[in-house]
């Protein structure tokens, strides 16, 4: 199984995240080729590098699965491919079993595990989804080549729809995820293990305690959803 772990990174504040993240995935994940896509320098001369201007916020969040579709060729030298926020951390080993999947693999969202979340609740938008059966991260989720090349071609447009009208999603691209996994649920579904939150790390207990009131037992740290910067 050839993998490819894809990350994103541009504007000096998330230029920090990339060794770090790196360098844990490096150490606690699978084997894989990471492939990053950056404006800033590169440290580390074993990684993949593709290079374009940044967009800024929200226009590089909103666009992240044009950037895929721009190396659709490189991508489709790889079996299956992982996607992850920069500003994450690898803190535990992970297996290729926990990942792969025949399809996509989502992760739940760790603030609304059990709930509706928040999805796109304006009908002229393309990410409109009132009602979910679980609502997805957008910081960590792959597929096999295929699978994850096909949602990114589907979101892409579906952004592009709605920049043509004029219309911003809620929450960007990760509206468009899931209204992506509405109509096409994954294939598996990882807990908020996968998106841990920082403050829940340092023993905050917050989420822990929504969690424990859900039932919920199975969540322990594998990959920090880092605090963001300020």
């Amino acid at each position: 199984m050839k993998t490819a772990l894809l990350v994103i990174s541009t504007g000096d504040k998330y230029a920090q995240y990339i060794d770090p993240l790196l360098q844990s995935a490096e150490k606690f994940l699978f084997p894989h080729d990471p492939i990053l896509w950056t404006s800033s320098p590169a440290y580390h001369t074993n990684w993949q590098l593709r290079r374009y201007p940044g967009l800024g916020y929200p226009g590089e969040t909103l666009h992240r699965y044009h950037r895929f579709l721009e190396q659709h060729n490189l991508l489709s030298e790889y079996d299956f491919l992982i996607y992850t926020d920069v500003d994450m951390r690898f803190v535990a080993p992970i297996k290729e079993e926990e990942i792969i999947s025949n399809g996509i693999t989502a992760t739940e969202h760790p603030g609304y595990v059990g709930l509706n979340g928040t999805p796109e609740k304006n009908p002229a938008s393309a990410a409109y989804c009132p009602v979910l059966r679980n609502y997805f991260c957008g910081g960590f989720n792959a597929g096999t080549t295929e699978s994850f090349l096909k949602m990114s071609e589907t979101i892409a447009a579906a952004v592009d729809e709605d920049t043509k009208n004029g219309i911003k999603a809620v929450w960007n691209d990760e509206s468009h995820l899931n209204r992506y996994l509405y109509d096409n649920p994954p294939a598996k579904i990882l807990s908020p293990s996968y998106c841990y939150p920082e403050s829940e790390y340092k023993a905050s207990g917050y989420y822990g305690a929504i969690w424990r009131s859900c039932g919920r037992t199975d969540i322990t740290p594998k990959l920090l959803a880092l605090d963001k910067v300020k």
